[in-house]
């Protein structure tokens, strides 16, 4: 089938997917056995990060979810930690390293977060959790929680800088493409809005979404490279809302 047309096929099982919540089947049917799953996201400001969190994320008490946070070593201000993602409709826990900078004054002015598929190991600092500056990032944990539960995101605001800078950057490989689409929220639908064809089966596409967590429209820009056979063997995801 022509890209167009196989874009549209795989947009319209996705849809059905995120209804079904039958990822699995999805995945082996349209995903290369060999493939990767890149989704970026930045955000710059308090209330767009804010708004980031509030729209994107399962909150609430019908998507129950928490992140326990391990801090492993404290450096010039830069709090690193593995965290475990549980809860929130995914079938396994999702793993990440994250990166939680602190300005002159205490206040959050970076968070960085990284997607790992499997369990992180790294060299612990028995001190890091202990000390004063792990003690106020499990702090901030403990109130990230609370938001999950109460989708008030108010209660972030006492912990952020006005300018703080927000990343999550996400890659995930073969069968482990699987984790990321059961973060998609239920009620969300996506459409082809553009696309353009370059060499060697790459795609670029501009995919609208509308009805996620209360977000009324977005657009993800994908970067879709398909196989001869037909398969995708990479996608690069990013957002604009």
């Amino acid at each position: 089938m022509s890209s167009e047309a196989f874009v549209k096929s795989y947009i319209d099982a996705l849809n059905d997917a995120v209804q079904s919540r039958a990822f699995a089947p999805m995945v082996k049917r349209w995903f290369a056995e060999e493939c990767t799953f890149h989704i970026y996201n930045e955000e710059h400001g308090l209330e767009a990060t804010k708004r980031f969190w509030t729209h994107l994320l399962p909150v609430g008490e019908n998507a129950p979810r928490e992140v326990l946070q391990f801090p492993y070593k404290v450096q010039d201000g830069r709090v690193f930690c593995w965290r475990q993602l549980q809860g929130g409709n995914a079938p396994r826990p999702l793993y990440g390293l994250q990166e939680t900078q602190f300005d002159d004054r205490t206040f959050i002015s970076e968070i960085i977060i990284r997607s790992v598929q499997e369990k992180p190991e790294v060299d612990t600092d028995p001190r890091a959790a202990t000390c004063r500056l792990g003690r106020i990032f499990l702090a901030f944990a403990d109130a990230f929680n609370e938001f999950f539960i109460s989708g008030d995101s108010d209660i972030l605001t006492e912990w952020l800088s006005q300018d703080v800078r927000m990343v999550a950057d996400s890659r995930f490989y073969n069968m482990g493409v699987i984790g990321p689409h059961n973060r998609i929220n239920q009620n969300a639908r996506f459409a082809l809005e553009e696309l353009e064809e370059g060499d060697d089966g790459v795609v670029v596409a501009r995919v609208g979404f509308v009805n996620w967590g209360g977000l009324d429209k977005g657009v993800t820009p994908w970067r879709m490279r398909i196989t001869p056979d037909e398969k995708i063997a990479e996608l690069n995801v990013g957002l604009e809302i």
